[in-house]
Order: structure tokens, then sequence, then C-alpha cells
């Protein structure tokens, strides 16, 4: 499996292109863990140009705490590892882009009452 700083590539059992943190830790001989995976998606726009989106696996949206992360834990017999790939910069980005907490903007304050002035008699 590749590592560009801290994701690695592999594709998954279906032939879905995943990037993630890969944890150690959690990781066995049989079983990888991936902390908040991605699939890269690319598609072909009308232009003819190619496009390239990163999905979550999950949506942080779904979860009671939305910082949260997720781990998924994948059979190593399931997956297609790759050797060596140098990812552009961009390509981290976005990723890393995907998964940090954004902060909510905060509503602002209830404009204070104010007394009607009537303009015209009725």
């Amino acid at each position: 499996m590749e590592k560009n700083n801290t994701l690695s590539i592999f594709l998954d059992q279906v032939g879905r292109t995943v990037i993630g943190e890969i944890l150690t830790d959690e990781s066995t001989d049989t079983i990888l863990a991936v902390k908040n995976p991605a699939v890269v998606a690319v598609a072909q726009q009308q232009t003819g140009q190619i496009s390239l989106q990163i999905l979550p696996l999950f949506f942080k949206e779904f979860l009671a705490d939305k910082s949260d992360s997720t781990v998924w834990y994948y059979k190593k017999e399931n997956i297609v590892p790759c050797k060596t790939m140098l990812l552009d910069f961009k390509l981290n980005a976005q990723y890393q882009q995907l998964f940090t907490n954004i902060q909510q903007p905060q509503q602002p304050a209830t404009p204070p009452q104010t007394d009607v002035v009537k303009l015209f008699d009725d």
C-alpha cells in the first residue's frame, strides 16, 4: 500500500479506489483498519475533461458527534494494495479538507426590539 504522509491508497473488493489513514495499532495480519476512508471518484465532464472528486465512505453529517472519525475494517484478502505511487499534493489537501472539522458559523444575535413608527395614518 502506498503512503503519502499518513494516507494510503488501495482498491477495495468492488474495484473502488479508496484513500484513508491506516491505523497500524488496530490492523492485524488479516484486517486493515482504515480511519476516515474515502472513495476517489473520476467522472468525465461534458467538455471531455476528467474531474476528480473525493467522497467519504460514510458522511459525518449522519453521526451524532460530527467531529468523530469513522474506522472501517477491510479484509486484506479482499483488497488490492498499490506498490508505489506518488500523489499530487492537491489530492492530499482535498482529502484533509474533507475531514477537517468545520466550525459552524455563529447565529447572529437577535436584533433588539424596536418601537414601530407609523409613517401614515390608517
